[in-house]
Order: structure tokens, then C-alpha cells, then sequence
């Protein structure tokens, strides 16, 4: 048996309103190798590094490996090629616990289903808007229930692209959830519950001048606007260069922007604007991923 190569794409979740329940796959992916013979994880190619057995990537395939009741006849050895940044709200950590569970499934012959895969992964992840996407590519809307994840995934407009901004400075994602208060006001649910609504309205019907005003929120940026400086400048910046709608991506402290033209001026305009706040920033012109994960033996 040859070594088994995932590649999972990163995600940007919430995309404003939709908090928990939303996100998108972006085709900048993370690459992780998996084989049950050391020496052949020699050949690996330059700049793939091992991860430890209490890896993301090992958890989720132990899971499967739990589940299934199978085991493998010999040790397994993971490698990564990253390039997806981490604690930065791009859904790195759902790349290897995804990479994990395809890895398991395929490798233990465990013959799960898509909506089974899903479901292990948000165990692992906490919540399905970064796993889902990761693993069917496009933009998913998922909810958990008791019986697991229900999920309908879409492709958003041909002409939609992305633009993040990665600021140099990490933000761990039980640090940002920590700032959300455990209550909100009536009107703060009816404004997101709004606005999500708009935000799809404008997805599938293809009227995307409206993500503007579809992807505010009051949910969860409001709260962590102090541990993101420039993200209200920065946002703005990408609307007054174009982009469709701006948001904070995921937990952050990435900032996302829709936008169907013109990228280049918005990806220099928020990278100056957090230039101007004293950070540094690396910016990704990035198409949809329709795709999702995909694997293969080399």
C-alpha cells in the first residue's frame, strides 16, 4: 500500500450573520499524508512535516477506528503540508480532523456515509460550520440535532470570489468565544435571523449587492472587535475598494471579503489599512471551492 494523500480546503465560517452554522471551502487546502509504513513517508515531498500521535489528523482517525471497531495491523505515521494559516479563522484545525476521518474510512475500509463523516467531525470540531465545508467544498448551511448534522450544501455565484487578510497575530478560538455573552437581546436575534435570511436570498438568487447589508452582524463581531485591531477600519477599507460584503472570518482575526471584481486593489487596500494600525498582514486572492476533499495513494 502506497501513502495516502487528503488534501481539505480551508473555510471561513459565520460569513457574518450565519454565526455557527455557515461557511464556505476556499481553494487554499492543507495537504496531509498518511501511511502504515515509515520509511515510505521518507519520499514525502519538501516542506511536509510529521505530526505527533495527539495531532487533530490522529484524533479524528481514531475515531473512526472506534466507531468501526477496526483496527490498523500496524502504526500509522501522518505528515502535513501546510498551507493554510493557523489560528487565524480559516478553519485550519477542520482540515486535519477531516484529512483524519477520510484518511480512517479509506484506510479501514469503515465505509462511512458523507452525513456520518460530517457528524464525527463536528464531534472533534464542536460545531459543523468549518467541517461541513471542509469536507463538500462550497458554501454549507448545517445544523446539529440529536439524530446528527443536517446540512444542504450550495455553489454560491461563478463570479464570486474572496479576499482574506491574515493579520500576523494569532486568535485562538476559545479566546474569542469567551467574549460572547451566554444571552443576547430580542432584537439582536431578529437583526441576524434577518440578515441571514438576506445573506442566502442573495446567494441563490445571484443578487450579490446585497452581501453588503446582508452580512452584518451583532451576534459575535460586536464582542470581538476589541481583540482585532483595525478589523472595523479594515472591513471597510474592502468595501470602499468594492468588495461585495466584508466579515470577520470565523473566530478571527482574518478578515474576509466577497467580491466579483477588481481584487487586487481590495487586497492592497486592506492590507495597507492594517499596515496603518502598526500590522503586518498577508493577503489570499482566493476562488470557491467546489470541490471539497479529495484523496489519492502516491
Amino acid at each position: 500500500m502506497g501513502i495516502l494523500k487528503v488534501t481539505v480546503p480551508a473555510t471561513s465560517a459565520n460569513l457574518g450573520p450565519g454565526f455557527d452554522c455557515v461557511g464556505i471551502a476556499l481553494d487554499l487546502v492543507n495537504t496531509l499524508y498518511f501511511s502504515t509504513e515509515k520509511n515510505k513517508m521518507q519520499a514525502l515531498p519538501h516542506g511536509a512535516v510529521p505530526l505527533s500521535a495527539g495531532s487533530l489528523a490522529h484524533q479524528g482517525f481514531n475515531l473512526v477506528a472506534e466507531k468501526s471497531g477496526k483496527k490498523l495491523s500496524s502504526d500509522l505515521s501522518v505528515a502535513i503540508g501546510a498551507n493554510v494559516p493557523r489560528s487565524r479563522g480559516l478553519g485550519s484545525s477542520a482540515t486535519l480532523t477531516v484529512a483524519g476521518i477520510v484518511a480512517a474510512n479509506v484506510l479501514l475500509e469503515a465505509d462511512l456515509c458523507e452525513e456520518e463523516i460530517i457528524t464525527l467531525a463536528t464531534r472533534i470540531e464542536g460545531h459543523p460550520d468549518n467541517a461541513a465545508p471542509a469536507y463538500l467544498g462550497g458554501l454549507v448551511v448545517s445544523v446539529n440535532t440529536e439524530e446528527g448534522i443536517r446540512y444542504l450544501k450550495v455553489e454560491p455565484p461563478q463570479t464570486l470570489r474572496a479576499v482574506v487578510a491574515v493579520p500576523d497575530f494569532e486568535l485562538a478560538t476559545a479566546a474569542a468565544r469567551k467574549v460572547l455573552p451566554t444571552q443576547v437581546a430580542r432584537q439582536d436575534a431578529v437583526f441576524n435571523a434577518g440578515h441571514f435570511g438576506l445573506f442566502m436570498t442573495a446567494i441563490l438568487t445571484g443578487q450579490v449587492q446585497m452581501l453588503g447589508l446582508a452580512m452584518e452582524d451583532r451576534l459575535h463581531q460586536p464582542y470581538r472587535t476589541p481583540l482585532v485591531p483595525g478589523l472595523q477600519e479594515v472591513m471597510a477599507a474592502a468595501r470602499a475598494q468594492g468588495a461585495l460584503g466584508s466579515c470577520l472570518s470565523g473566530a478571527g482575526p482574518s478578515v474576509f471579503a466577497f467580491c466579483n471584481r477588481a481584487d487586487e486593489e481590495i487586497a492592497e487596500a486592506m492590507k495597507n489599512t492594517w499596515r496603518r494600525v502598526g500590522i503586518k498582514a498577508e493577503v489570499f486572492r482566493l476562488n470557491i471551492s467546489l470541490e471539497g476533499t479529495r484523496y489519492t495513494f502516491i
